[in-house]
């Protein structure tokens, strides 16, 4: 049940709401940025119990930490970035999955040729691989 008190919060459920449902009807993703916005940690607390944890989390390490989880909530993502172990941006992603998570194609085009040197190495020429 949502506070008398956390109006602020209500706020913010409900712009996520709102993202959340047009996603649905649409696929156009959307993030709301709370960097920017005046919340005390209290709201963020508040706001993290309200949405909740889902299933999937992961801890990214490029250019600094970096942690994200689905919220209770399906397509509902929660994504902080650290700089010098404090939050640089903290974020709330409506999306199937967030753009920290999904892989660059050419980071998969530079995994793919060094999976094949991987594999020439140890099978001795990649003719075997086709």
């Amino acid at each position: 049940m949502l506070e008398d008190d956390g109006a602020f919060v209500d706020a913010l459920l409900w712009e996520t709401h709102a993202r959340l449902a047009h996603f649905a009807e649409t696929g156009e993703i959307a993030s709301i940025d709370l960097g920017g916005l005046p919340m005390s940690g209290r709201d963020r607390e508040a706001l993290d119990s309200i949405l909740g944890r889902g299933e999937v989390s992961a801890a990214v390490e490029v250019a600094g930490r970096s942690e994200v989880w689905e919220t209770g909530f399906s397509s509902v993502w929660r994504v902080r970035h650290f700089g010098d172990g404090t939050i640089a941006a903290d974020l709330i992603e409506i999306t199937s999955c967030p753009s920290i998570l999904a892989a660059d194609r050419r980071d998969a085009d530079n995994a793919a040729r060094r999976l094949a040197e991987a594999l020439e190495a140890k099978l001795g020429n990649a003719e075997t691989l086709a």
